[in-house]
């Protein structure tokens, strides 16, 4: 903690059991947090319409991911991925439902430590807090969790009748911290003068939320009794977030840009890592459904990207890449650069893939042929990866397929995002053998792409090709033998900037 800061206790609301504190920091580190991240409020007003939207219960949709309106930042899909999105509507704020609230809270609370609120200001957002918190009259502890509930709430989305809902989740709480600490060798970030993390049940509309640091877990109550299958992910999920405040997230470091495919993807791979299931599919599927997303710009959807970065990596069943990326993480507050610093320092310094751009193109071949949460050894330490409905889930990647016969032709004029990838497959018709397929890219002046071939036989992977030295133009000609392969999957791959690009393919 910085000596310069000073810590306040919302005393009202540990009175109820929900201990909280805020850290206040001097001016001159303040005007360096909101210079970092603008999407911090600065003054009392936006404070305080952004804390009706998250804790008012008039402030919070039904538990529906269609029910979308706000006047706050979120998020809106887009082809490359997500961005945060201001609008102003009148009439009662509503924020989006997230799944894991933990953007808006940390925005919150950073917030709530303006050393230029007044102290009644910061009373009165206290009452608005307190005005939608139950007490939480029930308890129970486990070696390192005290989890907090009530029963007796006259916001009936507060209670929890059944304790072993309760109980259960601190069984699952203590699996996925002994995990951690045993891989990364740090404990779950606890605050200052505290023995134990605290747990808490109410209603969030959301599934879970672990900001701020120096504040419990907060698990939704509603989606736990009637979701029995996000207990064991989400509960993973929200404690690797408390994982990344111990290596210095928000605790140091305040995130700034697009940073959520980390601090958001993250916490969905451990959801894997741990249990070998997430709390919604999305959280496979979205990287193939749509792979041309901008890595940079998803959130929980990074997740197969995760799960890559380590297997891909793995050099014994005790490596984990993820820990130099935490270490490095420390080190500088600066998620690219360790990202890329581990895919430097893992590969050799002769090969091809060491470097992200390559790194990531690597991935866009495996997410095609199936081995992207395969180690270099054939391991699969996630064979499997269970819905909250417990059915495997199995993601269909989108792939544009393109028929050529002989004397046919192809063009088309697409985009491809930085790290994002598109997918065209040639498929040869029986009159195409023995004739010559000839290929070219003519890339955006500018543009920056990798390229990967794939020989197919019956959807079979048989062959691959990666031109790693060209980042441009790209032209490829051979001869068609369909007794080798029937089809030719070409991959187009953003590098750092991606672009616009022109195909033209051809049968003669």
């Amino acid at each position: 903690m910085d000596t310069k800061e000073r810590i306040i206790k919302l005393e009202r609301l540990a009175k109820k059991g929900l201990n909280i504190s805020v850290r206040i920091p001097d001016p001159q580190k303040w005007k360096k947090i909101i210079e970092t991240d603008p999407t911090i409020p600065r003054s009392y007003n936006q404070l305080r319409r952004l804390g009706q939207s998250i804790f008012s219960s008039k402030g919070r949709r039904p538990l529906k991911k269609q029910s979308i309106v706000t006047n706050y930042p979120i998020f809106k899909r887009r082809k490359g991925g997500d961005m945060f999105l201001n609008t102003t509507t009148r009439g009662i704020l509503k924020r989006q439902f997230e799944e894991c609230l933990e953007v808006l809270y940390a925005r919150y609370f950073t917030g709530l430590g303006n050393p230029y609120l007044t102290s009644k200001q910061r009373d009165q957002l206290e009452d608005d807090m307190d005005a939608d918190t139950p007490v939480f009259e029930n308890s129970t502890e486990t070696a390192h969790f005290i989890l907090r509930w009530t029963n007796s709430s006259t916001h009936v989305e507060d209670n929890i009748a059944d304790p072993s809902i309760v109980n259960d989740t601190g069984t699952y709480l203590e699996t996925a911290w002994e995990k951690y600490y045993t891989v990364f060798g740090k404990t779950p970030y606890i605050p200052p003068g505290s023995t134990k993390m605290e747990v808490v049940f109410q209603d969030i509309s959301a599934l879970g939320v672990a900001s701020p640091p120096d504040g419990p877990i907060k698990f939704d109550s509603q989606h736990w009794i009637d979701e029995p299958g996000i207990r064991q992910p989400s509960s993973a999920h929200e404690l690797f977030h408390k994982l990344q405040y111990a290596f210095g997230f928000r605790t140091i470091w305040t995130p700034a840009g697009s940073y959520q495919w980390f601090s958001e993807g993250t916490p969905s791979w451990a959801e894997v890592f741990v249990w070998q299931r997430v709390s919604r599919a999305y959280k496979v599927t979205d990287l193939f459904a749509d792979p041309d997303l901008n890595l940079y710009d998803v959130s929980y959807d990074a997740m197969p990207f995760w799960v890559f970065f380590q297997t891909r990596q793995q050099d014994d069943p005790d490596d984990n890449p993820l820990i130099s990326f935490f270490q490095k993480y420390e080190a500088t507050g600066n998620e690219k650069q360790a990202l890329e610093e581990v895919i430097d320092e893992d590969w050799p310094s002769n090969n091809v893939y060491g470097q992200l751009d390559s790194f990531f193109a690597l991935f866009s071949r495996e997410r095609r042929i199936g081995a992207w949460r395969q180690t270099p050894t054939g391991g699969q330490p996630y064979a499997t990866i269970l819905g909250p409905d417990g059915v495997n889930i199995v993601p269909a990647l989108t792939i544009t397929d393109v028929p050529l016969g002989a004397g046919d032709s192809y063009i088309n004029a697409g985009s491809v995002s930085p790290l994002g990838s598109d997918y065209y497959r040639f498929n040869y018709e029986g009159d195409s053998d023995g004739h010559t397929i000839t290929l070219s890219v003519t890339g955006a002046a500018g543009g920056d792409y990798s390229y990967y071939l794939l020989w197919e036989k019956a959807g079979v992977w048989k062959s691959a090709g990666f031109p790693f030295m060209v980042t441009g133009d790209y032209g490829f000609s051979e001869t068609i033998d369909l007794a080798t392969a029937d089809s030719l999957m070409l991959i187009i791959s953003g590098r750092g900037i991606g672009g616009a690009y022109t195909i033209n393919a051809s049968v003669s």
